[in-house]
Order: structure tokens, then C-alpha cells, then sequence
């Protein structure tokens, strides 16, 4: 069975159970930082140099190159941009209230201009800001209120430049699919010499690239235990830039071919965008919790909310492109 027949069945609905394992992973992550303080290593850390939060958020970055290419070969530039914003727009805006709601009860203290031009800044993606005065102020990781929401940007940076190359026609050309992935792939390795900004985005747009490479060579790719064995070889030896993509392929073939119970809600999102208050909340409750339990509490406490936001929020935005004009 080649990658495309697997994303062309039912079986490609297992992909949303592999980001709710990767939002999860995110969440478990973070409990280290905000049980002890920023810079307290996370788990994975000390043995690959990456925790497993940076790991998971790769691994999401590589699926969502896959899906995003998918989207824009079967979309007009309108709708593409359209079903984009219906999908990280209305869950964001909830999550913002629901996080600020969670920062004054944790004892913030902003003035409205401060609130104002946290939440615009917040809900345009220009420039997030995690910190609001006073939030948290007694807990080890203080004042930031949403930590992972910085990545939301640079997901939107790469839908720019994977659109941008599937309405020039790259898309239909290999030779330009694997210069595309090679110019990304080396960006990437240069992270270290690239100023600000772009230093963090090159690394998630290498893992995006290489996931769009993957999606657009999919009918060639044939999901046999060498294949996998391959991807896992080129995890261990490849550097962190090259080898989450490595990893995220294992991981969406794995889900391909496993028989997982196909979720009735997708609550990634959710989990995503509402794990750090949530987390931050147990911690004011209970400021002597340790980093596992933290991490079990967050995932539990988190999930309801999660749904919550898909049933309410996310899935009638989704089902509204589906309407008739």
C-alpha cells in the first residue's frame, strides 16, 4: 500500500489521533518549566538536545505540510484562505477570552490598554504576546499566560509559502518539489547563523517543506517495514532539523497502518491552544505539584475543554465551508 492509497481511505481519519498524541506530548512537556521554572529541562532534553515539546510541535509542523499541500492543490487561493481562518480564527478567539478569564483569576493585574493590545496582537498572529502583568505572579514560570501559541505565526508564515508554490506550479514538477525541500532542509541547518525570528522558523519550515515533499510523492512512497526502518535509521543519525521529519514520517505511517479507533471529535487544537492555562492554573491551586503529575492533571483538566471547543467553537466554522453559497 502506497502513502497515497492510506491517505486516500478511511485510514487517513488515524491522523487525528496522532496530533491529539502530539498536542498531548506538548502539554506533557511543559509541566517541567511551569512546575519548576523556566529553563528546568524537559523530558527527552538531555538525551536528544530537543525536548519532547520541540519534537511534537516538528512533528505537527511536518502532518500539517502534508495536509496544507493537499489544500491548496484542491483549492482557489479564496477558499484556501478562507477555510484557513475558519480553522485556527474562531477556536483562537475563544481560547484568548478563556485565557485571560484563567490570568485574572490567577491574579493579573492589566490595565485594558495592556489587554487590548495583548489580545490583538494575540488574534492577528502579527506579534504574540505570552505576558500579562501580575498572572501567575506567585508560580515558578510567572506572568506568561499562553506560552505555545508563539508557533501559531510561523504556521501561518509556512501556509503563505506553500501556497505560494503550489499556485507557481512547483508542485507539479519534481525537480523543483526536491530543490524546494533541499533549499528548506538547509535553511533549517543554518538556524544558528539566521537573526531573530527566522532562526526559529526555519527549522519548523524544514520539517513543513518535507512533509509537503512527502504528500506530493506520496503515490511513490510504499509503506513497507524498510521504509519505516529507513525513516527511523535517518531520525537517529540525522540532525534535530532534519531528523523530526524523519520522525514525523514514522509517525504518520505508523498511524496509517495501525488499526487506532477513529476519534469522533478532533480535539488537537483545543488541547494545544488551552494546555498552558490550564497548567498554570493547577500550579496556582497547588504550588508544590511535581512536573508528572502536573503534566496528568494538564492533559485530564485539558481534554473536556478541548471538546468543548470542538463541538462549540472549531467544527461549526469547519461546517459552514461545506454550505451552499
Amino acid at each position: 500500500m502506497t502513502l497515497g492509497d492510506a491517505l486516500r481511505s478511511d485510514r487517513s481519519r488515524n491522523l487525528d489521533a496522532l496530533r491529539l498524541v502530539l498536542a498531548g506530548a506538548v502539554i506533557f512537556s511543559h509541566a517541567w518549566p511551569l512546575a519548576l521554572g523556566p529553563g528546568a529541562p524537559e523530558p527527552l532534553e538531555d538525551w536528544t538536545g530537543r525536548a519532547l515539546g520541540g519534537w511534537a510541535v516538528g512533528g505537527f509542523f511536518f502532518i500539517s505540510g502534508m495536509l496544507i499541500t493537499a489544500s491548496a492543490q484542491r483549492s482557489g487561493t479564496a477558499r484556501f484562505w478562507a477555510a484557513r481562518a475558519r480553522r485556527i480564527v474562531p477556536g483562537l478567539f475563544v481560547a484568548l477570552l478563556a485565557t485571560l478569564v484563567l490570568a485574572l483569576a490567577g491574579g493579573a493585574t492589566p490595565g485594558s490598554a495592556e489587554v487590548l493590545a495583548w489580545f490583538a496582537r494575540a488574534i492577528t498572529l502579527i506579534s504574540i504576546e505570552h505576558r500579562l502583568t501580575g498572572a501567575f505572579a506567585a508560580n515558578p514560570y510567572p506572568e506568561v499566560v499562553n506560552g505555545p501559541l508563539w508557533s501559531l505565526s510561523h504556521e501561518v508564515l509556512a501556509y503563505v509559502l506553500c501556497a505560494l508554490f503550489v499556485r507557481a506550479g512547483g508542485a507539479r514538477r519534481p525537480a523543483t518539489v526536491l530543490a524546494f525541500a533541499a533549499l528548506a532542509g538547509a535553511a533549517g541547518m543554518a538556524e544558528g547563523i539566521l537573526p531573530g525570528r527566522l532562526a526559529t522558523f526555519a527549522p519548523l519550515f524544514a520539517a513543513f517543506a518535507l512533509g509537503m515533499a512527502v504528500y506530493l510523492w506520496r503515490d511513490r512512497i510504499v509503506l513497507t517495514p524498510g521504509v519505516l526502518a529507513l525513516g527511523m535509521g535517518l531520525g537517529v543519525l540525522l540532525p534535530w532539523q532534519l531528523a523530526v521529519a524523519a520522525a514525523g514520517f514514522c509517525l504518520v505511517a505508523l498511524a496509517l497502518l495501525a488499526p487506532l479507533p477513529r476519534l469522533k471529535h478532533d480535539a488537537s487544537y483545543g488541547m494545544y491552544i488551552y494546555g498552558w492555562p490550564v497548567a498554570q492554573t493547577i500550579v496556582a491551586v497547588s504550588p508544590q505539584i511535581d512536573p508528572l503529575p502536573l503534566a496528568i492533571l494538564s492533559i485530564a483538566a485539558t481534554y473536556p475543554l478541548a471538546l468543548i471547543s470542538w463541538s462549540l467553537v472549531e467544527r461549526p466554522g469547519l461546517a459552514a465551508r461545506k454550505a451552499p453559497a
